[in-house]
């Protein structure tokens, strides 16, 4: 790359932190950058949206949360700012999230479509004022919102400052040549594998069909997800379905951080109208975003591995055991995540837990933790084992309530013969001398001195044991 456009990468690397995303106008995607897989997809979709509808000019911002529109978790607030005449930059920024298990995405809390957070460098008070007047609203909206106003100002304006600093221009040429570098190396490294083609089925616990083909041909790649069922309690974004994919793939190949239009011209994706993976409005979405997207990781994953037998590798737990304890008026959201997958020359790393305070969670709920650690798996051994999931043991010290959700895969995809399942993620009761397993997803009363205990999954192993 010449120096401008390293220059150009270095620039992008170093604005766009957490779930964000820089594009032109015209549509031109630079860069995307994040952890969860639907950012790939979704933030491009938001930005183009409220271009379309809303005329952004430079300084403006739009704030949405519509899965429909390119929104994730409606807990999850995307804002779309015009930091010059011709740059958009996209970011996500989370807000408390409750697990929700509905019938209607508007159920699901407050749905903000596309709308003008702020105009000529004015608050938009009115539209505020409106969504605090919503029954859904969290708490302590309007405050928070103001803050990323200020925040995303000043970023903003540090972004200009530095491109001002280097002394060169963002020219149309610039970004041409940019995207077509990230092309072609994106292109190169797929070549340099294996190509030939795959096919996966995954069934969820609800009752959804997920059919994937995938065939890899001159550095390209497409999918085909004709055979997938219609939704029946599980349902995705278009948008999320083409970012989660993406992820999948961009990661396998080591050019995640070449995410732009570039690279994206080299995956197609064909989706049959009606199936679970272009959800309409007003289907739910918590659990296609979560539950959805973990059996879509596995799947692209579990047909990579099949097509490219030097690089197998086993599943690991993508889907996080969502536990969302309720006392009052009060509720926290315990997230276990789950272990990654062996490889075929190393162990899969264990899962870790997000710090927080037991002392506060037990000052704040009816709750006395027994126990966290990382689990004991039975699953997932091997040459190599799977890395372990987490353990949270509770204690109910009065009657409280629960919502639950883990994952919806617990009838396994056929494996690569070198490879095996993990444990899968589980919820356990003990009332008195009685135990028993909970299902994958609901939501029940627990009596005082009720033992909970919760188990996020564990990921596959690889090869057999020589023990």
């Amino acid at each position: 790359m010449n120096y401008q456009i390293e220059l150009l990468h270095s620039l992008l690397n170093d604005f766009l932190v957490g779930e964000s995303s820089l594009m032109t106008l015209d549509g031109d995607v630079l860069a995307v950058r994040g952890q969860m897989p639907v950012t790939y997809g979704t933030l491009t979709t938001a930005a183009t949206t409220a271009a379309k509808y809303l005329k952004l000019q430079e300084g403006d911002i739009a704030l949405l949360n519509d899965p429909y529109s390119g929104g994730s978790l409606l807990s999850e607030m995307t804002f779309v700012m015009a930091v010059s005449e011709d740059l958009l930059w996209v970011t996500r920024r989370a807000l408390d999230t409750k697990v929700t298990l509905v019938k209607s995405v508007e159920e699901e809390g407050l749905r903000i479509p596309p709308m003008p957070l702020r105009q000529k460098n004015q608050v938009n008070e009115m539209f505020l004022t409106a969504m605090q007047a919503h029954p859904a609203c969290p708490p302590n909206f309007v405050e928070w919102l103001k803050e990323q106003v200020q925040d995303l100002s000043l970023r903003a304006q540090k972004l200009i400052e530095a491109i001002e600093f280097t002394g060169f221009t963002i020219t149309g040429e610039l970004i041409e040549d940019y995207l077509g570098l990230c092309k072609q190396a994106a292109t190169q490294k797929i070549s340099e594998s294996a190509s030939g083609e795959a096919r996966v089925d995954v069934v969820l616990d609800s009752g959804e069909l997920l059919r994937l083909n995938l065939e890899i041909h001159d550095g390209k790649i497409s999918v085909d997800f004709s055979g997938t069922s219609a939704a029946k309690t599980v349902s995705l974004t278009e948008s999320a379905t083409y970012g989660t994919c993406f992820h999948a793939i961009s990661r396998h190949y080591g050019f995640t951080d070449l995410a732009n239009s570039g690279s994206f011209s080299i995956l197609q994706i064909t989706k049959p109208s009606g199936c679970w993976l272009v959800g309409k409005y007003p289907a739910p979405i918590y659990k296609g975003m979560t539950c959805g997207v973990a059996a879509l990781q596995s799947a692209v994953e579990l047909a990579l591995a099949q097509i490219h037998h030097k690089q197998e590798t086993s599943l690991s737990s993508h889907c996080a055991l969502h536990f969302d304890l309720r006392s009052g008026d009060k509720h926290y959201l315990l997230r276990l995540p789950g272990g990654e997958a062996a490889q075929a020359d190393r162990d899969g790393s264990c899962a870790t837990l997000n710090p927080f305070s037991l002392e506060q969670l037990e000052r704040d709920f009816p709750v006395k933790v027994l126990r966290v650690d990382q689990r004991q798996s039975i699953g997932g051994k091997g040459k190599f084992n799977g890395g372990r999931g987490l353990i949270l043991k509770l204690q109910m010290r009065e009657e409280a309530e629960a919502t639950w959700l883990t994952d919806l895969t617990l009838h396994r995809p056929r494996l690569l013969k070198n490879c095996s399942h993990g444990d899968p993620c589980e919820v356990l009761v003990e009332h008195g001398d009685a135990a028993k397993h909970l299902p994958v997803l609901g939501q029940q009363k627990f009596a005082k001195q009720d033992v909970l205990t919760l188990c996020s999954g564990s990921g596959g192993g690889y090869g057999r044991s020589e023990q």
